[in-house]
C-alpha cells in the first residue's frame, strides 16, 4: 500500500510540473511577442549548491541589474525555498521554481538563460542573440563578455564540480575571490557584500535574545554534498574548548550555537538552536550578533549580508579564494587547500589521516588569541570599562588588552616555560 500512494504522488507531482512548465511557457511566449509594449525582458537563471552559492549568486544578479537596466528573473534551483527567500532581496521581478522538474523542459523558452554557480556561463544555443541585442543591448554585451571569458575556464565548466579547486585558484591569480569573480568574468563592478536579506522580526524575543549583546557558533556543513555522511574535513571540531577557554577571559560572553542537522551540539555554548530555526529567524539571529564563529561555511556569506565579521577556520577550501577581506579568517597550521583534488575530499582526508591535519592541528589556543583583541573592544564598551595602555603579546603585536588579560599573560607565560622544558633538558644531557 505504501508503494502505492508514493508512485501516486510521484505520478501526482509529475501531472503538476507538466501543467506548470505549460503556463510558464505560455507566459515567456507572451513576455517576447509583447516585447514592444516595454514589458521586461525575461531571463531564466539556473543556480545550485548551498545558501553561500546562493547569495553569491543574487549579488550577481544585483550587480546585473545595476550595469544592465531593469529584468525579470525566473530562477531554477534546486532549493526552491531558500532561493525564494534569498532572491527576494533583489529590486526586480523574481520568480523561483524547482530546478530539477522544471529546467530541461522550459530553459529553451527563453531569450536568455544563464547558469550560476562557480562560474557564470551563456546557454548561447538556446540564446536569442537578435532579440538581446533590440531589446537589452546592455545585457547583450554583457553577455558577449561572458562568452568571450569562457574559454579560460571551458575545462572547469565542463567538469563541474571536480575543478573547481583550479577554478578557484584561476580566480585567485586573476585576482578576484568567490565573492566577486562572477562580475570579474561578466566586467561589471562588485555591488559589495551586504545585501538585504528579509529576517523575522520577533526571533530574538521568541529565543530570548531582544536586548542582549551574544555572539554566535556554528559547526556545520552541506548535507546536500552528502547525506549520508556524519561529518565533514570542513569541521573544526575544537569550537567547545575554544568558547570554553575565551569565557575564562570574558565571563558574560553570551554564546548561540545555530546550525542545522549537519551540525553537532557544542557544550560549552550558552544556547542550541540546532534544528530550532527557519531562514528568517537565522537570518536575524546573525544580522543582530557581535561576531560569528564558524569554520567555512553558508553562514559565514549569510553573515557577511549584514556586516557581521567571522572568525573562520580554513581547511580543505582555499582561504585565498574564499576569505572575506573584513572577516578573521586562520589558515590552516597544515596542508590545506586539498578541496576537489579527489571526489570525497569532503568527507575524508586527502592525504588518507584519520582526520584532516589541517584542522586537527589548529589549536584552540590559536583561535582564542585572533578572537580576544576583537572581542575585548566589544567587551570593554558593553562592561563601560576606562582605557588601558596597548597589551603587547607574544608576537609583538599591540592591542588594548582585555578585562581579564593578566590571566591570559600567566597562561602564555604558563605555556612558554612548558614548552622549553625540553629544550633544557636536552642542554643538560649534552653538558653531561
Amino acid at each position: 500500500m505504501k508503494k502505492v500512494l508514493a508512485e501516486f504522488r510521484r505520478f501526482s507531482r509529475r501531472v503538476a510540473a507538466i501543467k506548470q512548465a505549460r503556463q510558464i511557457a505560455k507566459d515567456i511566449r507572451e513576455r517576447r511577442q509583447d516585447a514592444k509594449a516595454g514589458l521586461l525582458p525575461k531571463v531564466a537563471i539556473r543556480v545550485t549548491g548551498g545558501i553561500g552559492d546562493h547569495i553569491v549568486a543574487a549579488r550577481f544578479l544585483r550587480d546585473l541589474l545595476a550595469a544592465a537596466g531593469p529584468l525579470a528573473f525566473d530562477v531554477y534551483s534546486p532549493k526552491r525555498e531558500v532561493a525564494a527567500w534569498i532572491f527576494q532581496a533583489l529590486d526586480a521581478p523574481v520568480r523561483c521554481f524547482n530546478e530539477r522538474i522544471l529546467w530541461d523542459r522550459l530553459r529553451p523558452d527563453y531569450v536568455l538563460s544563464l547558469y550560476v554557480t562557480q562560474f557564470a556561463v551563456v546557454y548561447a544555443d538556446t540564446a536569442d542573440w537578435q532579440y538581446l541585442s533590440e531589446h537589452a543591448p546592455r545585457l547583450f554585451e554583457i553577455c558577449v563578455k561572458l562568452e568571450e571569458f569562457r574559454p579560460r575556464i571551458e575545462t572547469c565548466v565542463q567538469n563541474h564540480p571536480l575543478l573547481d579547486g583550479h577554478l578557484g585558484r584561476i580566480a585567485t591569480f586573476m585576482g578576484f575571490a568567490r565573492r566577486n569573480f562572477l562580475q570579474g568574468m561578466a566586467g561589471i563592478p562588485y555591488g559589495g557584500d551586504m545585501l538585504a536579506l528579509d529576517t523575522d522580526p520577533d526571533a530574538l524575543v521568541k529565543f530570548g535574545l531582544a536586548g542582549k549583546r551574544y555572539i554566535t557558533v556554528h559547526n556545520g556543513f552541506d548535507a546536500e554534498f552528502d547525506k549520508a555522511s556524519l561529518t565533514s574535513t570542513k569541521v573544526y571540531s575544537e569550537f567547545s574548548n575554544v568558547i570554553s577557554q575565551t569565557k575564562r577571559l570574558f565571563p558574560d560572553l553570551l554564546v548561540i550555537q545555530v546550525g542545522t542537522s549537519t551540525s553537532r551540539p557544542i557544550p560549552s555554548a550558552d544556547m542550541n538552536l540546532i534544528g530550532a530555526t527557519n531562514l528568517r529567524e537565522l537570518a536575524a539571529i546573525i544580522k543582530n550578533s557581535w561576531l560569528n564563529l564558524d569554520n567555512e561555511s553558508g553562514v559565514v556569506h549569510l553573515a557577511s549580508c549584514f556586516d557581521v565579521r567571522s572568525c573562520v577556520v580554513f581547511g580543505p577550501t582555499s582561504l585565498e579564494y574564499y576569505a572575506y577581506p573584513q572577516n578573521i579568517n586562520l589558515p590552516p597550521p597544515v596542508c590545506g587547500g586539498c578541496w576537489w583534488v579527489n571526489e570525497d575530499w569532503m568527507n575524508r582526508c586527502a592525504k588518507g589521516h584519520e582526520q584532516a591535519p589541517c584542522m586537527s592541528q589548529q589549536s584552540p589556543e590559536t583561535v582564542v588569541v585572533a578572537l580576544r583583541d576583537h572581542l575585548s573592544a566589544w567587551y570593554a564598551e558593553e562592561q563601560d570599562l576606562p582605557e588601558r595602555a596597548p597589551f603587547v603579546d607574544a608576537d609583538g603585536a599591540t592591542s588594548a588588552e582585555p578585562r581579564f588579560g593578566t590571566r591570559l599573560v600567566v597562561d602564555g607565560m604558563v605555556r612558554f616555560v612548558l614548552g622549553t622544558v625540553g629544550a633544557w633538558v636536552a642542554i643538560g644531557q649534552l653538558i653531561a
